[in-house]
């Protein structure tokens, strides 16, 4: 009896199993990693689906984080698998870069990395960017795939870049809440093939060998998570869970044609909301938001930032309007340390009627606790987007990192151009408004501006001659304004006095005159 019920138990388990998956782990920065082999040496590659390059760090010039970990790519090791050859382009000027005509052949090679130029580039992940320089070359890769069909796909002359120096920040600022790729060998691109300057990518041979046409992120939240889902991480090939595919809301098309929209998996969110307050208010009535899981926060442009901080009780240990140098801030407990935080809300449809589904996402699902025990709010500012409101969403657009990506469940279908979210959990349950901000009230002739939860003063200046009364906050006249009035006054009634003066002597002249 005991027997057929483990049978039945394994049954129903591989029943439960995706066909094909690729497991995903966390590391120590919360990012996503997945086991590559590249150049015969199994790595742990961040997958990132913002980006197409295979990215590994070079164990003969330091690249890894820490200089001493293993495993960390070996060129030598590569040369000596005979996979591992240089693109001769890499001694070419701006030979890779995107939107090039001429394609990048890498069919002529170099001796070595040692003979190659690096090339300059960078990532902006979480509002920091990170500095990298590295080689074009191919190599031999391999993929293990997990599910009910296991297997490990393997490819030669895979497009590959070599990191020669380590992934910095960008003048070194202190105090960075997370050191991503601290522990990791590399990054798995898998935005789409035009983000790269070579002919394909590892990711684009994966999707071309199976033949997807949908993948989803079923991604729990990493360990450190305050919230955590049972269950593995991983992303599922061709197929939608059965238990979320009838909650799956799905965007609007996004728009094609050109090198950076065709690459990124990205989509439009409607009137996006925290505390019930509309954060876009009058700049627009959607935003671009793009799936970047390089890094694990909820990324916001500089204006939307700072409005989410204005209602969510966070503390910052950075001022309002101020860059956040890739610190993050802290959840606002309240007395009892019991308050949670709210819920970011949004629309993949414009307002129409029948009013469209809201998705909403538990802000608690990105809280996490660092090494000291301390939590923290994957909420990041985007410090190298412009301040400016209204701004070009093309570039300063909302990033869904890890963190965000693991508290939806979230399909791609590379055919339709569309993406499809559904909530995890219960986020009525799991969120609360008790601790945001409360309006604040308005005195006279100002005016309410809820993004910000401030009172805007009447612009006095664009009337004639009025300033504004810091006191009662209305528009008045100046100073100068009523004596200039009065003594006009007294200047008119002393010229009527004179004219009627003179009026009279004409008169009385005249008088004597016809006399």
């Amino acid at each position: 009896m005991r027997q057929a019920l483990c049978f039945f138990l394994a049954l129903r388990s591989l029943a439960l199993e995706p066909k094909t998956a690729l497991d995903v782990d966390y590391g120590e920065a919360l990012q996503p990693l997945v086991n590559v082999s590249v150049g015969g040496q199994w790595l742990r590659l961040v997958l990132d689906v913002s980006s197409a390059y295979t990215i590994v760090f070079v164990q003969e010039d330091k690249a890894c984080a820490p200089a001493t970990l293993e495993p960390c790519y070996s060129y030598k090791v590569a040369a000596q698998k005979g996979g591992l050859h240089v693109c001769a382009e890499n001694n070419v000027q701006k030979s890779c870069l995107l939107g090039r005509d001429k394609k990048y052949s890498c069919t002529t090679f170099l001796q070595g990395p040692a003979n190659a130029t690096p090339l300059d580039d960078a990532l902006i992940i979480d509002g920091l960017k990170y500095d990298q320089k590295g080689i074009e070359a191919i190599d031999d890769a391999m993929l293990q795939l997990a599910g009910q069909e296991k297997s490990i796909l393997s490819w030669s002359s895979a497009p590959v870049r070599l990191m020669v120096a380590p992934m910095e920040v960008a003048g070194n600022p202190p105090n960075i809440s997370l050191d991503l790729f601290r522990g990791t060998n590399g990054i798995l691109g898998a935005s789409g093939p035009s983000l790269s300057c070579r002919n394909t990518t590892l990711w684009h041979l994966l999707l071309q060998q199976l033949k997807v046409q949908r993948f989803a992120l079923d991604f729990r939240p990493p360990p450190a998570a305050v919230l955590k889902d049972p269950g593995p991480s991983r992303v599922v090939f061709n197929e939608v869970d059965a238990e979320f595919a009838p909650k799956l809301l799905w965007s609007q098309p996004k728009q094609t044609g050109d090198t950076v929209n065709d690459g990124r998996h990205e989509l439009l969110v409607f009137h996006p909301e925290v505390c019930g307050v509309d954060l876009l208010y009058n700049a627009s009535s959607n935003w671009l938001t793009v799936i970047d899981t390089s890094g694990p926060c909820l990324a916001f442009p500089p204006f939307l930032f700072d409005r989410v901080r204005t209602y969510v009780p966070l503390d910052c240990p950075f001022g309002m309007g101020e860059k956040s140098e890739g610190r993050l801030c802290s959840p606002r407990r309240g007395p009892g340390q019991t308050t949670k935080l709210p819920t970011f809300s949004f629309h993949l449809q414009d307002t129409q009627e029948p009013k469209p589904p809201k998705l909403s996402l538990a802000l608690e699902r990105l809280v996490f606790r660092n090494a000291t025990g301390a939590e923290l709010v994957c909420i990041a500012r985007q410090d190298t987007l412009p301040e400016a409101v209204p701004t070009d969403m093309l570039y300063t657009h909302i990033s869904l990192g890890s963190m965000a990506v693991a508290a939806m469940y979230t399909v791609v279908d590379l055919q339709n151009h569309s993406v499809g979210l559904a909530s995890r959990g219960d986020p009525a349950s799991e969120s609360s408004e008790d601790g945001c901000a409360k309006p604040v009230t308005c005195l006279a002739m100002q005016s309410y501006f809820p993004p910000l939860n401030l009172c805007e003063d009447p612009e006095c200046s664009e009337y004639m001659l009025m300033t504004l009364d810091e006191t009662t906050k209305t528009c008045v006249w100046k100073t100068s304004v009523p004596v200039v009035f009065a003594l006009l006054v007294v200047g008119l009634a002393g010229l009527d006095l004179l004219s009627h003066r003179l009026y009279k002597q004409a008169i009385q002249r005249a008088s004597e005159f016809s006399q």
